[in-house]
């Protein structure tokens, strides 16, 4: 029999934490409407121009808040599946209807939107200099589109020749990694339910040590794409769930604070920004559980809560907005770099956010958990 959690393991604020992270991913792409080289002037226009560029360089920080969320609540769902006796299979259909169906519709949006621009003669709109281009569907091989189709395209060159990886969404290079960890959660649910978290701490030592080597032979780029170049920012996730509703001795949770303050020393001096946000986050996702309570009933965060929980929707669909609106409100005009830092950038991205509400009403609401009817926060980080 395995025991329960020694604590409620619903962490209600993640949701909000999610909304933070979506709007930073929708910032970041919509910012692409700034270019780098525009920070010329008087001194004190330039440092301003420049501080803007770099602030929405910077929200693609989101993505790491995602895989430590997106590790919490998964370490959540296998152990809930383990105290039920659910099988791990049920486990891993319930992820792969989860991310599946709503990711295959948002990339027939994007194959749909970029083939009718290119049939009206509006190529423009989705290959131009204000945002992140988008490809024609053309431009893919048979092999590529596999990848796409199976979430699989930053891996799939290393499996067998062909060509490079090109993810058409752009986006979901993240989903291929989120993939790549649930199937590791699901292999170690199925071989040892009763030592889950053992084996996930082991499988972390295992996948560090191959990662350090990896980086001291110059042969780090080997494994990018694969899911031991970033599984250390899903395990802090799988950390923290531990160390707040399974550790029981002092010395346990004191050795994962531990752990995660080495993990952001070492990621601030070898330079992985990615890397000093997530074990950062993670720390401080440990240091406000007791305040958990109070944010949830905080009016103000309810806004970023509701984005939460569409964040899957939002991050998926939103690219197509931020590339087509950018060039499209700069054909209207808007060709300042102020015009486009106060208007363009808040007006897609606020549109970006309303495509995401949308799919998720259409789309997504039909594969979320029908037992909750809402999706668990981080389930479906992208």
């Amino acid at each position: 029999m395995i025991p329960p959690p020694v604590c409620d393991p619903r962490y209600h604020s993640l949701d909000a934490w999610r909304g933070v992270a979506c709007v930073m991913v929708v910032l970041h792409h919509a910012g692409f409407a700034l270019g780098g080289g525009e920070t010329q002037g008087a001194l004190t226009v330039s440092q301003a121009r420049w501080a803007v560029v770099w602030l929405l360089r910077q929200m693609d920080l989101g993505v790491p808040l995602f895989f430590v969320i997106s590790g919490y609540c998964i370490a959540a769902s296998l152990d809930g599946h383990r105290r039920r006796g659910a099988s791990s299979w049920e486990f891993l259909a319930r992820r792969l209807r989860r991310i599946y169906p709503p990711y295959w519709v948002a990339l027939l949006v994007f194959v749909v939107t970029v083939w009718g621009l290119d049939r009206l003669g509006l190529g423009w709109l989705h290959a131009n200099l204000h945002s992140l281009e988008l490809d024609s569907p053309g431009k893919l091989s048979p092999s590529q589109w596999l990848g796409n189709i199976t979430l699989t395209e930053t891996w799939r060159p290393k499996v067998w020749r062909g060509p490079p990886a090109s993810v058409y969404t752009r986006v979901a290079w993240s989903l291929c990694y989120e993939e790549q960890f649930y199937l590791v959660s699901f292999a170690a649910l199925l071989v040892a339910p009763r030592r889950l978290f053992g084996v996930l701490a082991a499988a972390t030592a295992a996948m560090l040590g191959y990662r350090v080597f990896a980086y001291d032979s110059g042969r780090l780029d080997a494994i990018d794409g694969t899911f031991p170049y970033l599984w250390h920012e899903f395990a802090a996730g799988l950390a923290v769930y531990w160390r707040l509703a399974r550790a029981t001795s002092v010395n346990g949770k004191r050795a994962i604070d531990a752990a995660l303050a080495g993990l952001f020393l070492v990621a601030v001096v070898s330079g992985y920004r990615s890397t000093a946000v997530a074990s950062a986050f993670a720390l401080g996702l440990i240091a406000l559980r007791d305040r958990d309570d109070a944010a949830t009933r905080a009016r103000w965060l309810a806004p970023l809560s509701a984005a939460g929980r569409r964040c899957y929707s939002i991050y998926l669909i939103h690219l197509p907005v931020c590339t087509v609106g950018n060039e499209w409100l700069y054909s209207l005009g808007l060709t300042g770099f102020w015009t486009r830092a106060l208007v363009m950038v808040p007006v897609v991205s606020a549109a970006s956010l309303a495509a995401g509400w949308a799919f998720f009403a259409a789309v997504e609401s039909r594969f979320v958990n029908p037992s909750r009817g809402r999706p668990v926060a981080g389930e479906a980080a992208g």
